[in-house]
């Protein structure tokens, strides 16, 4: 995937112990009558999926709002940091 947008998080585990969680955001391309938007999440299991649109903006979007979805999922929750701000708890892109 070619990435056109990087991110850095932080993933606080129950011991306290601290991993990077690299979020990828790939180039919106045409994908017969729409658009596709592939995204990764490297920590602290691999996902990769992608999101669709009618045009590149809504792919890049939907896939944005895939990458939130991911990081508000309950084993995830609250445990997820950018800026020393859990996710969820201040208006950033992923929260």
């Amino acid at each position: 995937m070619k990435s056109i947008a990087e991110r850095t998080l932080t993933y606080r585990d129950g011991e306290g112990q601290q991993y990077s969680v690299v979020v990828k955001i790939g180039l919106p391309v045409a994908d017969g009558e729409c658009w596709a938007c592939d995204y990764e999440l490297e920590a602290p299991t691999f996902l990769a999926a992608t999101a669709y649109g009618e045009d590149s903006l809504q792919a890049l979007v939907m896939a944005l709002h895939a990458v939130t979805a991911h990081l508000n999922a309950p084993d995830l929750r609250g445990r997820v940091f950018w800026l020393g701000v859990p996710l969820g708890t201040e208006p950033n892109c992923f929260g």
